[in-house]
């Protein structure tokens, strides 16, 4: 930039700052924003008002994904979109919303808005879009602010809710400094995968959030058939090693929604949101098949023919066969447990309990699925 353009843009953003600093709305804005030190709460507190000047629209809060930022999620939301419509757009790769921007547009350097094309949308497209990045002071990303407007905005609403993105970044690395404290407690140093301290703060809110919108959940708890063996005869590393390939090929098998936690030991829990028992054995299958299909620890072991591995899986779901959390566990480990005691590497699934024995904390079975 030469230095004329450079003395222009400063100047510019002098004047903004004054003007914007005498505007009590936008003070109160930028004030609701250092309030929030979590990524989800921050991101509602700059939508909220970017939407109210912006015009009549929808807008979403697009959070980092699970693995380094390639991904995605939305987060919040305004209270015009549905939880569902929100959901449907979970998972969105970074790549891919690039592509809505114009040819050349930079959506990371914290320079501004830049049209954006929903060509995937659902709905008739909106008559104008914006992504307004949202970053740090050093230009380490929290999110994006994607806006569908029913009409353009005009210039002052725009230079708006830039500023208040550029004052608010010392709020922004304020989150995404406790959002690196946050991934050290719920992730398992081992497999890389979420821990057993998430998973159980996460289905509770997945079991309250579908009895919400009368929609099922499915737990599928897999048990490892044979890492005791590794242990034994290779050691305690490659049992480690293994643990974190098992990691990765349920990862490679599951919807980027869907969540896998290491439970403990050799077992893992997958929460499929919105899923029946029978879309959880088509999942469980592909599972199974990830972790029985081809040997372990090829590089790792000096005879390149690894060793075989296989699992057993059981599935409940929410809320045919349970109701609340421990119960829904209880009854997918013992479908596992019945796989494990009658020849291994298979899928069980649940008895149905009516309400009064599960209430009562009555005995469930399994069955085959099919």
């Amino acid at each position: 930039m030469s230095s004329a353009k450079k003395e222009a843009a400063e100047r510019t953003a002098d004047l903004q700052e004054g003007a914007y600093g005498a505007d009590p709305e936008f003070v109160q804005a930028l004030l609701n924003a250092h309030r929030h030190l979590e990524i989800p709460q921050l991101l509602q507190a700059l939508l909220e008002p970017t939407l109210r000047w912006s015009g009549p629209g929808v807008g979403i809060g697009l959070g980092p994904g699970e693995e380094e930022g390639r991904r995605l999620v939305p987060v919040t939301a305004s209270s015009a979109m549905d939880d569902r419509r929100v959901r449907a757009l979970a998972g969105v790769e970074v790549e891919r919303l690039k592509k809505w921007l114009p040819a050349g547009g930079k959506m990371f350097d914290g320079l501004g808005p830049f049209e954006a094309v929903m060509t995937d949308w659902s709905d008739p497209p909106p008559a104008a879009s914006l992504a307004l990045p949202v970053v740090g002071p050093v230009a380490n990303w929290a999110g994006v602010l994607l806006l569908l407007l029913d009409e353009t905005p005009d210039e002052r609403a725009v230079g708006r809710s830039c500023h208040l993105l550029r004052m608010a970044r010392p709020a922004i690395a304020n989150a995404l400094r406790l959002l690196a404290v946050r991934e050290l407690v719920i992730k398992d140093d081992t497999a890389r995968c979420f821990n057993r301290r998430h998973f159980e703060e996460f289905l509770p809110e997945e079991l309250a959030r579908a009895s919400r919108f009368r929609s099922p959940v499915s737990l599928i708890f897999l048990d490892l058939d044979n890492l005791k063996q590794v242990n034994n005869r290779f050691g305690h590393s490659m049992g480690s090693r293994t643990l974190y390939e098992v990691s990765v090929r349920i990862r490679s098998r599951i919807r980027k929604f869907d969540k896998l936690f290491r439970f403990g030991g050799d077992e893992f829990c997958i929460v499929l949101p919105e899923t029946e028992w029978h879309g959880a054995m088509e999942v469980a299958e592909r599972v199974r098949d990830a972790v029985a299909s081809r040997p372990f620890l090829v590089r790792e072991l000096e005879d390149k023919k690894g060793i075989g591995m296989s699992a057993s899986l059981g599935i409940a779901s929410f809320p045919l066969h349970a109701r609340e959390q421990r119960e829904l566990v209880q009854l997918a480990d013992r479908a596992m447990q019945k796989v494990k005691n009658s020849g291994k590497n298979a899928i069980g699934v649940a008895d149905i309990v009516d309400e009064g024995e599960a209430e009562a904390g009555g005995r469930a079975g399994e069955s085959d699925g099919t």
